[in-house]
């Protein structure tokens, strides 16, 4: 089996609004077009809906009720309601259960690990916060798609990492190829921007790579604090979990103990 045979399921791939695709697109673009971005999403009833149910909810805590995509922009400004554009975008483009994946616990531990991205991107010079929340957000789509098109496969690899085994060591064995590298070769399939894809690709080892990622050292990072935050560790001991050439292929100078408070208190939105 190799990677080509599983993008060409296209029944079973994930489907994410082509307006979602283009924001994702132009989130380092100065220039883009965005209030024709704002009126195609005000478009998409489906998207539109699940937007003003998540501002509308405790964690913007807004003062009253919001109608529609504009009032939305007004209230919470683009920025904020581009990542949220993204993020439904994604988390709507599987519908049902997902054989052998937990897909509400996938993507709200695929949001998290998008928050830690941001908390990290933002003390770097190099990497942009809402590209790092995105590249977070979408880092294990290629796990998705494992799960998606070749379900007995990827509930075996599942069993190994349960029973002790090295995840990429058990995709390699199960597949011939890691979720990183159909995740990235999804990714160039949609067209997203080359530093996604790139990122997604090395988020595994990004040092052993000839031309190393920051953004992939970031997503790197985000995971050691996101197993760190699960097993109930402190700052100090996140800190020590992080290891420190990827903090320095990041880019981050300072305030390492800082971004391991924010992930301790970390409050993440729940989107699935």
């Amino acid at each position: 089996m190799n990677i080509n045979e599983l993008l060409a399921q296209k029944d079973k791939l994930p489907n994410v609004p082509e307006v979602v695709k283009e924001l994702i697109q132009v989130l380092s673009d100065d220039n883009a077009n965005l209030d024709a971005i704002a009126n195609k999403v005000a478009k998409d009833p489906t998207l539109s809906v699940k937007i003003l149910r998540m501002v509308n909810s405790s964690y913007y805590g807004l003062p009253r009720t919001v109608n529609s995509i504009d009032e939305a922009i007004v209230r919470i400004g683009f920025e904020r309601l581009k990542i949220l554009v993204i993020s439904s975008g994604l988390s709507g483009s599987v519908t049902g259960e997902v054989e052998g994946l937990d897909i509400k616990r996938f993507w709200n531990e695929s949001f998290e690990t998008g928050e830690i991205c941001k908390i990290i991107a933002k003390k770097t010079r190099s990497v942009e916060a809402d590209v790092a929340f995105t590249a977070g957000i979408i880092s294990n789509i290629g796990r998705l798609l494992l799960h998606l098109t070749t379900p007995n496969r990827a509930k075996a690899v599942q069993t190994m990492v349960d029973e002790g085994a090295d995840r990429n060591q058990a995709e390699l064995d199960r597949f011939q190829f890691t979720s990183p590298e159909a995740g990235a070769a999804l990714l160039e399939q949609w067209k997203l921007p080359v530093e996604l894809c790139v990122a997604v690709l090395q988020q595994r080892a990004p040092l052993n790579h000839a031309e190393p990622s920051p953004l992939a050292a970031v997503i790197s990072m985000a995971k050691q604090m996101l197993a760190a935050r699960k097993r109930g560790d402190s700052a100090k001991q996140i800190v020590d979990a992080v290891s420190l050439p990827l903090v320095s292929l990041a880019g981050v100078k300072e305030g390492l103990g800082d971004i391991a408070e924010q992930v301790v208190n970390l409050e993440p939105m729940k989107i699935a």
